[in-house]
């Protein structure tokens, strides 16, 4: 028998441990994300504004770990909401659209003054020339950050389904991890965001990578390979 209130470190605080949570302390170098995504912005605006005759300015926030569950909290319909699958990563991501930055650039794409929209019915289904705008916007982004993952890991990009409802985008349990990536577009009188959400889980086996510094090499600069 102890007697009560005796012994060491009695002051010691706890904290509660769920074992059915993944730990994420085991390892998503999260300040390389970071840097990855501070080239890809700048590689997607130049993109953008080749393909789409806009240069939107886009702000990152700091990247955000948090249960898949409370990111789709706040998200409503209609939203483009790609599912995408970045070989050689397992699982599949999302990349999530939201409808202000696509009607903006289908308006600056025929020359109006990038316009967003407001009060969209949850159903309403995008149409054909505003599906085609964001493939455009897609292709960019894909080529664009397949271009900032380089000096890190090789990445090839799939689309594997569309919807307009987050909620039907499973692509983590509700109680999982993912990474969210997170970017404000403000596309003149509209304002929206792009976001790309990772599974924890698909980062794990590149963690050692992500731990170490991420920075890209010129193979023609001699300085630069030194």
């Amino acid at each position: 028998s102890v007697p009560v209130d005796t012994g060491f470190n009695l002051g010691a605080k706890v904290r509660k441990h769920d074992l059915t949570n993944e730990d994420s302390s085991l390892g998503v170098n999260v300040s390389s994300l970071d840097m990855i995504n501070e080239r890809f912005i700048r590689l997607f605006r130049l993109g953008v504004l080749e393909s789409l005759r806009t240069s939107p300015r886009i702000n990152p926030t700091r990247v955000q770990l948090k249960k898949f569950g409370d990111y789709l909290k706040d998200k409503q319909p209609p939203m483009s909401v790609n599912v995408i699958r970045m070989q050689p990563l397992r699982g599949t991501s999302l990349v999530l659209i939201d409808p202000n930055v696509v009607f903006s650039s289908l308006d600056h794409f025929f020359g109006g003054m990038g316009k967003g929209v407001s009060n969209l019915p949850p159903g309403r289904l995008f149409t054909m020339t505003e599906s085609r705008i964001i493939n455009i916007l897609l292709a960019v982004f894909f080529r664009s950050l397949k271009e900032a993952w380089a000096p890190l890991c090789a990445l090839e990009f799939e689309t594997v389904s569309t919807e307009i409802n987050p909620n039907f985008a499973q692509i983590a349990d509700q109680n999982d991890l993912v990474i969210v990536n997170h970017f404000e577009a403000d596309c003149g009188d509209a304002k929206g965001f792009i976001d790309l959400v990772y599974p924890y889980a698909s980062l794990k086996p590149i963690r050692e990578l992500l731990r170490s510094r991420v920075q890209a090499v010129d193979a023609h600069d001699e300085s630069d390979r030194q």
